[in-house]
């Protein structure tokens, strides 16, 4: 293992079989909003159960617009509760629609097909909701960006194949991958190790936190403004001490006692 937790010869006779089992011949790109919409559907799952799943989400809506506004949680019943990662990937699908929308005031992401590379990672990465298997495999087949689509179940098997150590994390392999993979060669990666990985299944998943969507869930409360505290003493010019603050006053307990009773005093004669 090297320093990045790696071990890199292992690693990289995977890399050259995986790209030699590559299917021949080049895919059609797709629109990029549907191959996103399919990224969604098919990161740590199989080709089985992706094909199915993008068959009845998208015979249940017109458009992607109408998919954009279906709660996510009527998306994860129409996937299944044997889908993997139901909610959380329909959750985040949800949120990343509706950052598209927030962004282009339309249901399409074409206007990236001018901007450079590096600004379309970052556009697709800065998505509310956005996956980073999603992002890459989006960036490499419709964009012709060399970024490493990496997934759990990816993850899981790189380290069961002993190319990292157990606690590495996808964005450590996604950055070692996309620095030993040429540009040229990192389609056919992408694709050989797909093939390879389809009905390989982990023993175990790791847990996942669920992503919160606003279709599912109202907006949390911002505990800041909920609980306030006193007001901080206001900052003071440079070189003048800031004056001590004063103190509130303390309220008297007599205030809520009845009055004393007036006496009277009488003056004796004099004589």
């Amino acid at each position: 293992m090297n320093k990045s937790g790696s071990n890199l010869d292992t690693l990289n006779k995977i890399i050259k079989r995986l790209i030699k089992a590559a299917p021949s011949g080049s895919p059609e790109k797709q629109d990029p909003l549907a191959r996103l919409v399919r990224a969604f559907l098919e990161f740590d799952s199989d080709s089985n159960r992706l094909l199915a799943a993008e068959a009845r989400i998208m015979s249940s809506v017109v458009d992607f617009n109408e998919l954009r506004v279906t709660p996510a949680i009527e998306l994860a019943a129409a996937l299944g509760v044997r889908y993997p990662f139901a909610e959380s990937r329909c959750a985040m699908l949800h949120r990343t629609l509706q950052s598209i929308f927030d962004r282009e005031h339309q249901m399409s992401i074409d206007g990236l097909h001018g901007m450079k590379k590096g600004d379309i990672r970052k556009y697709l990465q800065t998505l509310a909701g956005m996956n980073s298997y999603v992002e890459a495999v989006v960036a490499l087949e419709c964009f012709d960006v060399a970024a490493a689509p990496v997934d759990t179940k990816l993850q899981l098997w790189l380290i069961s194949k002993e190319c990292f150590q157990a606690e590495a994390m996808i964005p450590e392999i996604q950055h070692v991958l996309e620095k030993h993979i040429r540009a040229g060669d990192m389609l056919k990666f992408h694709h050989g190790v797909r093939k390879e990985i389809d009905e390989w299944v982990p023993r175990v998943w790791p847990k996942t936190a669920k992503v919160p969507s606003p279709m599912l869930a109202p907006p949390a409360v911002n505990a800041s403004t909920a609980t306030q505290g006193p007001k901080a003493a206001p900052e003071a010019p440079e070189g003048k001490p800031v004056p001590p603050a004063k103190p509130a006053p303390a309220k008297s307990s007599a205030s809520h006692s009845k009055p004393a009773a007036k006496v009277k005093h009488h003056a004796g004669k004099s004589k």
